[in-house]
């Protein structure tokens, strides 16, 4: 007698062991990860123009000169490190993370269907307040679209600095609520948005940046979206 096939779908773990396993993160990014896991095959579509505005205005500001050690926190679904190394063509390793298994799969997939994922490019399920990049070994480090996520924005600062060698610079882009409509929209998430913690106005992350020994090298605001105004500061380590 034939066996009656097993109508139970067979469950996909991701190689990536979620942070959930760890009580002090799950207590600390618990409702990060739940909601990016929520929206990881809709994330792209469903932030689309913002996307594209926030990482054009990355790519123009990257001004890369050869072979940099890169370093993409919070690297989603991997669009940043596909544009990083298709369109502008970097040789240098990079480095992205993030904290949820779920997109660190998508980005995977995606740079492997590009023939992108290779020597020179790490993934790794890791989080701002702690990842494994080397002291003193990173050229430069990308924060895009992260720092009103982070409930210790300091401590990711502290991190940022850690790993960055002398002179080295941090990208640093968010949400900006020197706009009233983005001001607006901070309330609102804080609300409805489990992955949402607060954003800033510009004087607040300056104040931060020099706090935590950067020095700014750059700093300019735009509506990403009718409604979303943000801010992109380039700083460097002292």
């Amino acid at each position: 007698m034939a066996k009656k096939r097993s109508r139970k779908a067979k469950k996909v773990d991701s190689k990536y062991i979620s942070y959930l396993k760890d009580p002090l993160t799950k207590k600390i990014y618990k409702g990060v990860i739940e909601e990016y896991t929520t929206i990881a095959q809709i994330y792209d579509d469903r932030w689309k123009q913002y996307l594209l505005s926030t990482e054009n205005a990355i790519l123009e500001q990257l001004k890369l000169k050869g072979k940099e050690i890169i370093v993409d926190a919070g690297c989603g679904t991997g669009n940043l490190l596909a544009a990083i190394q298709q369109q502008l063509k970097h040789k240098g390793k990079i480095i992205g993370f993030d904290i949820t298994p779920a997109m660190l799969d998508l980005a995977e997939a995606k740079l492997t269907s590009k023939s992108k994922f290779n020597k020179t490019l790490q993934l790794e399920l890791a989080h701002c307040e702690n990842f494994s990049a080397k002291n003193n070994s990173v050229d430069i480090v990308i924060c895009s679209n992260v720092f009103h996520s982070l409930p210790h924005p300091e401590k990711a600062l502290c991190e940022f600095h850690r790993v960055l060698k002398k002179n080295g610079r941090l990208l640093l882009l968010d949400l900006c609520t020197d706009y009233p409509t983005t001001r607006l929209l901070d309330w609102w998430l804080r609300l409805f948005h489990k992955a949402h913690h607060r954003a800033y106005s510009n004087s607040e992350v300056d104040n931060m940046l020099k706090k935590n020994k950067f020095s700014i090298v750059s700093f300019k605001t735009w509506k990403a979206t009718p409604t979303m105004g943000v801010m992109l500061f380039e700083a460097r380590k002292k």
